[in-house]
C-alpha cells in the first residue's frame, strides 16, 4: 500500500474557517510543512477541498500506523 506526501504551499491568511479545519486535520501547521498520510478516499477528499493550498504526491513509503506509538500510561498510576 502506498502513501501520500502532502505539503502546505500557501499561507493560511484569509482562508475560510472550514478550510483551516481541513488543513489542521491533515496535520499541517505552517507553510512548507509536510506529512505522510495513508492513501485512502478520506485523505484524497480532504486534499481536494483545499487543493489550492497544498501540493501532494504518491510515495512508496509505508503509510503511518495511527496511534500505535503513542505514549502508554504508567502502570502504577
Amino acid at each position: 500500500m502506498s502513501a501520500i506526501r502532502v505539503k502546505l504551499v500557501k499561507g493560511l491568511g484569509r482562508v475560510p474557517e472550514a478550510h483551516l479545519l481541513v488543513v489542521r486535520g491533515l496535520g499541517l501547521k505552517k507553510m512548507n510543512s509536510t506529512k505522510i498520510l495513508p492513501d485512502n478516499p478520506q485523505t484524497l477528499g480532504m486534499i481536494a477541498k483545499v487543493h489550492y493550498l497544498v501540493a501532494w504526491e504518491r510515495v512508496d513509503a509505508a503509510p503511518p500506523v495511527g496511534r500505535k506509538f503513542r505514549k502508554q500510561p504508567a502502570a502504577g498510576a
